[in-house]
């Protein structure tokens, strides 16, 4: 009687896995519908929401998920921004790759490094919309273009990570089924096998 009743006072509640897994994504989505309607309202200088999303996304799904997201992401933002289909779809499955491959391996899941990781990746994409859609073709007053549209959209997509981080850290601290690995974990067996 008494070795049963233990166990039933020891025992932790029963967690769910797959309907914490099927919330997280059902909130990723929405989030990424949200950041999809808001790149398309409004007018050119606005932050590109998908970004950041992506990042995040990113910063704790295996290499496989983050391609498939960062591509989602990447062909939303070709939509909403008018280019060519697959124009940032590339380079933010190229991205988020990389991402995930960094925080797998040596990055960890902070603030400030997913702000330095949205500024570098819209740097990338806005730079290179600039130079494809503007400076190649000649047009009258590019730097005012690049000044006045370019560098203030990297600027608020840089400024929202700030607050896509929090939520998708709440996402990710109550609804990830596993933390992932950190550097000292990563670094101790490596050291065990030294020895």
């Amino acid at each position: 009687m008494r070795r049963n009743k233990r166990k039933l006072l020891t025992a932790k509640a029963p967690s769910r896995p797959k309907l914490r897994n099927a919330i997280r994504w059902v909130l990723y989505i929405l989030c990424i519908f949200l950041a999809f309607v808001t790149a398309n309202s409004g007018d050119y200088t606005k932050p590109l929401l998908l970004i950041p999303i992506a990042l995040c996304i990113s910063s704790v799904s295996g290499i496989v998920t983050s391609a498939i997201v960062g591509s989602i992401c990447g062909f939303l933002l070709d939509i909403s921004c008018g280019t060519l289909p697959g124009y940032h779809a590339i380079g933010l499955f190229l991205i988020c790759m990389l991402i995930s491959r960094l925080y797998d391996r040596l990055m960890q899941q902070r603030f400030f490094n997913l702000v330095f990781f949205t500024a570098i990746t819209a740097f990338f994409l806005t730079g290179t919309d600039f130079i494809f859609q503007y400076a190649i073709w000649g047009h009258e007053h590019v730097s005012q273009i690049y000044l006045h549209y370019s560098l203030k959209c990297l600027l608020y997509t840089t400024i929202s990570s700030a607050v896509c981080y929090p939520i998708f850290y709440c996402i990710h601290r109550y609804l990830l089924p596993q933390r992932r690995r950190t550097v000292e974990k990563t670094l101790k067996p490596m050291e065990d096998s030294e020895l």
